[in-house]
């Protein structure tokens, strides 16, 4: 439901019931002022207030993680640890342990973010979504590899990131095969 259309319900109920509550209050309002009266109006208010901060804070709270999410993945020690793991893809090369540790770590706590409703998924519908299905996928021997070793857990919070921007905008990954695999392969 549209948090906006919620708030306008939220407030219409509570105008409703303290029209209700208060209705005999409200008739008499003109010939006497009652101190109860006052205080219940001004809790209402407080209540509506309240509710209606809530709200407001909560997006100010997502803006605030989207625009750390973008700052963060954009930093020179980010931008060449995804090259590092993208050119051990394209080169055959051995992954870089260190590249996938910190793009891992990354991206699991970015998953988390995620799964507990601090990030919204949206932000992965653009050039980052494809990406991380990407990386994950080049990285996944590595991940495999730190969960059989000493952590049966680690990563999870990438890999749900992973099944989430698949499901959710039908990202895929399909490896490239190098074009000297190819020709050795045809002139077999």
């Amino acid at each position: 439901m549209n948090k906006r259309m919620l708030s306008y319900i939220l407030v219409s109920l509570s105008i409703l019931l303290s029209l209700l509550f208060f209705d005999k209050q409200l008739m008499d309002f003109s010939k006497k002022l009652d101190l109860t009266t006052l205080v219940g109006i001004a809790a209402i208010a407080s209540g509506i207030s309240g509710v209606m901060m809530s709200l407001s804070s909560k997006r100010v709270a997502n803006f605030e993680a989207i625009r750390e999410y973008f700052q963060q993945g954009d930093t020179p020690e980010m931008i060449s640890s995804r090259n590092k793991i993208y050119a051990s893809a394209d080169n055959g090369t051995p992954l870089d342990y260190k590249a996938a540790a910190e793009v891992c770590s990354f991206f699991h706590f970015w998953g988390m973010m995620v799964q507990k409703g601090f990030l919204p998924l949206w932000i992965f519908k653009s050039a980052s979504g494809p990406s991380v299905v990407r990386l994950f996928h080049l990285v996944l021997p590595y991940i495999e590899e730190r969960r059989t070793a000493n952590n049966r857990h680690y990563g999870e919070g990438f890999e749900y990131l992973v099944k989430k921007i698949k499901k959710e905008y039908k990202y895929t990954y399909v490896p490239v095969v190098q074009q000297d695999q190819e020709q050795s392969n045809t002139s077999a």
